[in-house]
């Protein structure tokens, strides 16, 4: 059972009440194999006029059962809440895809890949799940990996070295690290904010909240704990739509349809991340 977080309530507060977008309708969800995307659509009977937008997220296991269409965006993105049972993490995926498409016109996103941004001085880092693809980008690093369940470590160039720790020794993972990534999925699974929150505790100077799931409005992850959100920004519904359903992930969509973006907050940042 997953734990309904206060981060994600404070997300559907904030578009329910500045979205142009508020008013919307689900016009369309795709469901593939590893990520769902959701299409939201306005007619301009409301105060914000007419308009669309998609939001993407982490598709887990389940049965998708029946789709919601022409409801209420924000009835939709209220799955996400704790208003509403989160024994589902793929329901609540839904919900999140929705809070990011209802978040699109808000976020002044910057584009860029935190993964790629590591400064030449850091010699830790942890994550909380297991970014494989990520590690390849870099130079020699410590990688301390927190996994829900036990994972082989991936194949990464030399001097880069991966040790995986599991959820109860988050603390050990994190002590010491100049940089923590959280996963969005944490968003479905749970633990999302205990991870942002242990690594305030320890110190670190950047705490990435990152994955096409976390694409939504930034304050309440920064309240948190996150100093930057690193979502994907969908450019292209419909090739998105396309790859989801031949079994397409985000990672796989970047550039051809998604776009990697960030968003800093306002507080102190560290100097783990050079980004520009």
């Amino acid at each position: 059972m997953t734990d309904a977080g206060p981060l994600l309530d404070a997300v559907y507060d904030d578009v329910a009440e500045r979205s142009p977008l508020s008013g919307a309708a689900i016009d369309r969800v795709t469901v593939g194999d590893r990520l769902l995307l959701v299409e939201v659509e306005s007619g301009g009977d409301g105060d914000g006029g007419g308009g669309r937008a998609a939001g993407a997220a982490h598709r887990p296991p389940g049965d998708p059962g029946d789709e919601p269409s022409s409801e209420p965006a924000l009835d939709v993105a209220a799955w996400a809440t704790g208003s509403t049972d989160a024994s589902d993490p793929l329901r609540r995926a839904v919900g999140v895809a929705t809070l990011n498409a209802l978040s699109a016109p808000l976020v002044d996103w910057a584009t860029g890949d935190p993964f790629e941004a590591l400064s030449a001085d850091v010699s830790a880092i942890a994550t909380v799940g297991l970014f494989g693809p990520a590690f390849r980008k870099f130079g020699p690093v410590d990688v301390r990996v927190i996994e829900r369940r036990p994972v082989e470590p991936p194949s990464v160039p030399e001097g880069v070295s991966v040790s995986v720790f599991g959820p109860d020794e988050a603390g050990e993972a994190i002590d010491g690290a100049d940089v923590v990534f959280v996963t969005g999925s944490t968003l479905l699974y749970g633990g999302t904010e205990r991870y942002l929150a242990a690594a305030t505790d320890a110190g670190v100077p950047d705490v990435v909240l990152v994955g096409a799931t976390a694409s939504f409005v930034p304050e309440p992850a920064f309240e948190a704990g996150a100093t930057m959100l690193a979502g994907a920004r969908v450019t292209d519904a419909a090739a998105v739509r396309r790859g989801a359903l031949v079994g397409e992930c985000a990672t796989d969509l970047h550039d051809a349809g998604m776009e990697k973006v960030y968003v800093t907050g306002e507080g102190e940042a560290g100097s783990a991340l050079d980004l520009g």
